[in-house]
């Protein structure tokens, strides 16, 4: 089974180049400017460090943050093939092996010794990570797939899925830690949920227009993939005065990068309209998870 058979050779290196640069950036926010500052990241990676944190200075144990984050991913990956999608877990689980490699092989620095500088440069690489892999369908794994699927089953903001339950996790390390670390790693927190909320937003619905001259192909291939209802209107081009198909679909932002996948694999020649929809009346099905 090829999951990924409607994608054409250019947009697979996109997707790994920007799963790269987002994991990277995540990785240089850990190591870089979280780690060193005593903060954490909040999610399955933070929860990761406290018991890092815990196993260390009560028993001398020494674990290694990138493998315990990909055995913890191990069940959650699961989950996401189960619930969310076989593209979404496939992509997710490349985003968890580069990124367990490159918390490896990255050192441990620092650029500043202000923890309020390193919170806020390491909250904002962070959500730009996280953002940009969402974006194209993918995740980072842990908890990112969790609120993935609340956000999807419960037709919310990721962000803010995200932020409440890393508030308490952060509570948490403040009654083991030190409050003062727990109030930088909420500012962190914070600013992150907010970055990946303006690059990514998954309870938005939208509308396509496709313009096409293969109909017939572009439904039966899109509705393969995706069930979602499509309306054939008549189109004419001004200029050529060639007669097309104007496709017409609803579907959520969680989609969209799969659909616009297929309609370029089908017609590279097409024409695709994306808006915003305010508000929808009517039999509008989300996916069941």
């Amino acid at each position: 089974m090829n999951l990924f058979k409607n994608e054409v050779l250019s947009v697979k290196i996109k997707n790994l180049s920007i799963m790269l640069i987002g994991n990277l950036l995540i990785v240089l926010a850990i190591n870089m400017f979280i780690t060193p500052a005593n903060l954490y990241t909040g999610g399955l990676t933070g929860i990761a460090q406290l018991i890092i944190e815990f196993l260390s200075a009560g028993l001398g144990i020494e674990l290694s943050l990138g493998t315990l984050v990909f055995v913890f991913n191990i069940p959650i990956l699961y989950l996401a093939w189960r619930s969310i999608g076989k593209r979404f877990a496939v992509l997710s689980m490349v985003a968890v092996v580069i990124q367990s490699v490159m918390l490896e092989m990255v050192p441990i620095g620092q650029f500043s010794e202000d923890i309020l500088l390193n919170a806020v440069f390491g909250g904002v690489l962070v959500g730009a990570g996280i953002g940009m892999i969402l974006k194209i369908g993918g995740s980072t794994g842990g908890m990112d797939i969790i609120f993935q699927y609340i956000s999807m089953k419960y037709d919310g903001s990721f962000g803010k899925y995200s932020f409440s339950i890393n508030a308490i996790i952060i509570l948490i390390a403040g009654l083991t830690q030190s409050w003062e670390t727990a109030l930088y790693t909420i500012i962190c927190i914070y600013i992150t949920s907010v970055v990946v909320d303006r690059i990514h937003t998954i309870h938005q619905n939208l509308t396509l227009y496709i313009v096409t001259t293969k109909e017939e192909e572009m439904i039966e291939t899109i509705l393969k993939h995706l069930y979602r209802g499509i309306t054939v209107l008549e189109g004419r081009g001004a200029y050529t005065k060639n007669n097309k198909s104007v496709l017409m679909l609803v579907l959520s932002s969680y989609e969209l990068y799969e659909v616009l996948a297929i309609i370029k694999s089908v017609d590279e020649h097409s024409f695709t309209n994306v808006v915003r929809s305010e508000m929808i009346q009517g039999n509008f099905v989300k996916k069941k998870i």
